[in-house]
């Protein structure tokens, strides 16, 4: 009787939260560079040209999809690649102890998120594609090429007009990128670049995605300054990401929230440090902690200094 309490509780719980992900709203800020990628987004599906998105890791590929498909009002599906997914994995498969019953047939089919897409007419997001086996990549020629796919012992079905694949993928250049299979990139007709975010952009960014706190521009500033800072050093791999920004931000808001004060350089300097921690990959032979207390200091104290030298700026205008 209790198991069969907590099944329904656990039911009505899970149905709340559908409905819940469901009217959540994606929060980004389409300008500058997103504005431009939406618009040739709408371009290629328009054109039935299927582009590909290139950035390195949270500059907000996913996240441009995901608005994409919310403003078009479509079902969102992605996979990310990696060398253990398989064609089954996209397209789908049976379910064995189903099949004992209703044979191979719909019924005992489980689609992946690639049919689903396919089926109704969604946006479809392959995230790190190049990362996928060459035999997987060429398993998507016939969806990406033809907008069909033939479903094993089910038959072959023509996509939904709806459907619109789209490929990211983290530059050729960087540290552990792979290449695409020339088959599959030849399907690949559009490519659109996106990289780090003017200041001003990523600063709105930031504040957009931590409505519950108050940030001040001073501290935005060094927020900023901080994650910038990785991207330029010669001795980081993989530098910040803006979603290292938003964690910066929001866990040393609720630093200063707890100990009742305002966010100082002190609290900003605690904060990045446990999310840089673990956010940058260095290069081999660099011991990670003092590389990321050095970087830290040293971002704050210049973006201290740029402040000081600001407001000394403003009372001479004054004066």
């Amino acid at each position: 009787m209790l198991k069969r309490k907590e099944e329904t509780a656990f039911a009505d719980a899970f149905q709340d939260r559908l409905a819940v992900a469901s009217t959540e709203k994606v929060r980004m800020v389409i300008r500058e560079q997103y504005k431009d990628a939406f618009d040739i987004l709408q371009d290629c599906e328009n054109a039935n040209l299927i582009p590909a998105i290139i950035g390195p890791p949270g500059v907000g590929k996913t996240l441009l999809l995901r608005a994409y498909a919310q403003k078009t009002n479509r079902l969102f599906e992605w996979v990310t690649g990696d060398e253990g997914v398989r064609p089954s994995h996209l397209i789908g498969s049976f379910n064995p102890a189903l099949v004992l019953n209703k044979g191979f047939s719909l019924d005992s089919f489980e689609p992946g998120p690639l049919l689903r897409a396919m089926v109704f007419g969604g946006v479809f997001g392959l995230n790190e594609g190049n990362r996928l086996p060459e035999y997987v990549q060429n398993s998507l020629l016939e969806p990406f090429e033809e907008f069909s796919v033939s479903v094993q012992r089910l038959g072959r079905i023509k996509a939904h007009d709806g459907f619109f694949p789209v490929l990211t993928m983290n530059p050729d250049e960087m540290a552990g990128a792979h290449r695409l299979s020339e088959a599959f990139r030849d399907r690949v007709r559009v490519w659109i670049k996106l990289g780090y975010p003017r200041k001003e952009t990523e600063i709105e960014i930031i504040r957009v995605n931590c409505p519950e706190y108050k940030l001040t521009d001073h501290v935005l500033d060094s927020i900023y300054s901080l994650v910038s800072a990785t991207r330029t050093n010669a001795d980081i791999e993989v530098p910040a990401s803006i979603r290292a920004g938003i964690s910066i931000a929001r866990l040393a808001a609720e630093m200063s929230r707890r100990e009742k004060r305002e966010i100082t350089h002190e609290v900003l300097s605690h904060a990045a440090h446990h999310v840089l921690l673990g956010g940058l990959k260095f290069r081999p032979g660099i011991d990670l902690d003092p590389a990321v207390s050095l970087l830290v200091s040293r971002a704050l104290a210049s973006s201290r200094a740029v402040a000081t030298e600001s407001k000394s700026d403003e009372e001479d205008t004054e004066a």
